[in-house]
């Protein structure tokens, strides 16, 4: 079985800690520790906040954003579509918010 992640800092992972998610990420460079979990064949679903993922280096970042295993989660206040969009055609090949 695959293991869930949670990467950002500590007010965030605070809550997933308290869930029993065991692999948190919460000091040190985030940068270094995203390229981790995404080179870590045993973590299935990454999940991290807006400000953690905006302040990763670019390649990082799109190496997250294209990521299919493990699925990088980005939870935030506001919608993520652009970027739900672009896991969902990237994993099943197909638009399905595509305007008619």
């Amino acid at each position: 079985m695959k293991e869930i992640a949670v990467i950002g800092p500590v007010e965030f992972t605070l809550g997933f800690r308290l869930a029993g998610i065991k692999l948190i990420i919460d000091t040190g460079n985030l940068t270094e520790g995203m390229a981790k979990l995404l080179d870590n064949s045993e973590v299935g679903i990454v999940i991290t906040d807006e400000e953690t993922m905006s302040s990763l280096d670019e390649y990082i970042k799109e190496k997250a954003v294209g990521s299919i295993n493990p699925v990088v989660v980005v939870v935030s206040e506001k919608a993520q579509q652009d970027e739900l969009r672009k896991m969902i055609i990237q994993s099943i090949g197909v638009d399905l918010m595509k305007d008619e």
